[in-house]
């Protein structure tokens, strides 16, 4: 240690050892503090030029990600802004640009469904979008759940089932809403039917009148100014969880891949059923994973739209009778008045993350990590 500490002092007082790059040069000799050496490290002296390069070159991550940051600039956070100014500007017209004045006009006039221009009403369409939404997802989701256990217990044809399952994610919804509307359209006039479908004839096997599912004569119900086209309603939510299933078996089903099989053994040593093992061990285990898949399908529900517009027309049913909260939208951006579009925008998205933070309250507790 006595000979550490002389070679270092030798170092620092020979001016010619300390000008040279070895230990000397890192080293210079300041006034000493009480107890200490004096002896403190000194870094090489970079040049303004070279610093620039440096710096440059550590912040060179973000020539990657600025073309992406300009695009969700000019495409994502502009029309969000946009959307939030436009909803408070009174009576404005997309068209033209004038507004007469700043307020909540917009906002009363949509929940009023007095806004005027005819078309969708918002509380039909909200109602349409939440019944629809909270009826198709959970089931799906439950339906997937189930077919992914199947699938995990059948292991020679899981690559089959599974491709044959994951078909309609791939397809166009506005091509598969035109064509799973035809199981269900009655083809002709009370008159003169040349089909009444494949489902009333299905139906008609247990003595089941034939319903007109899809069309203008579809039966419902008044509830005051709201109207509740319950065939429709069945319709549609047959087609949501139809096409919902692909996505959700596949997330499901290869989280199952995951789950470490010593439970499954403890649970068949403890002589466990089936819907004990898929309850209180499958279900926990994956939770993260239905989580997701439920903030998810909320959020595609609450913005469903080609999928309607296949099954029953542009408009959306009998004057938007099965309108959503995105067919609504649509609608009066193309009327031109886009401030209730913005409005209309602006609730929808609130009501979404209110949703997904009562969804991530209730899941979280369960979930098993």
């Amino acid at each position: 240690m006595m000979e550490e500490k002389e070679t270092v002092a030798t170092l620092a007082e020979t001016p010619k050892e300390r000008n040279k790059p070895g230990l000397g040069a890192r080293f210079k000799r300041e006034k000493a503090p009480a107890g200490g050496d004096g002896l403190t490290p000194e870094g090489p002296t970079l040049s303004r030029g070279e610093r620039f390069r440096r710096g440059l070159r550590s912040q060179s991550g973000w020539l990657f990600v600025t073309p992406a940051l300009i695009l969700m600039a000019v495409f994502t956070f502009y029309p969000i802004i946009a959307a939030f100014v436009g909803s408070f500007q009174q009576q404005y017209n997309g068209m033209t640009g004038t507004f007469n004045g700043w307020g909540f006009d917009n906002f009363i006039r949509v929940l009023k469904g007095d806004t005027g221009t005819g078309g969708a009403n918002f509380v039909q369409c909200l109602v349409n979008t939440l019944l629809l939404t909270f009826v198709s997802v959970p089931l799906s989701t439950l339906l997937a759940l189930l077919i992914s256990v199947a699938l995990n217990s059948i292991k020679r044809v899981q690559k089959l089932y599974q491709t044959v399952f994951f078909l309609p994610y791939l397809t166009n919804a506005l091509a598969m809403g035109a064509v799973f509307a035809t199981f269900f359209k009655i083809i002709g006039t009370p008159n003169n039917t040349d089909t009444v479908g494949i489902v009333n004839i299905v139906l008609g096997w247990f003595g089941i009148k034939p319903i007109d599912w899809v069309g203008l004569q579809s039966p419902h119900w008044q509830l005051g100014k709201l109207n509740i086209p319950w065939a429709k309603y069945i319709v549609t939510i047959i087609y949501e969880v139809w096409s919902g299933l692909p996505f959700k078996i596949l997330i499901l089903f290869s989280a199952m891949q995951s789950i470490n099989k010593q439970y499954y053994d403890a649970a068949k040593v403890d002589g466990a059923s089936r819907w004990t093992v898929l309850w209180h061990i499958t279900a926990p285990m994956i939770m993260p994973q239905i989580s997701y898949l439920l903030v998810t399908g909320i959020m595609g529900g609450m913005k469903q739209y080609s999928a309607i517009v296949g099954l029953f027309g542009e408009t959306m049913g009998m004057n938007y009778d099965m309108g959503t909260m995105v067919g609504y939208l649509y609608n009066y951006i193309g009327l031109g008045q886009t401030g209730y579009a913005y409005a209309g925008s602006l609730i929808l998205f609130v009501i979404i993350m209110i949703i997904t933070w009562i969804n991530n309250l209730i899941t979280k507790k369960r979930t098993t990590y």
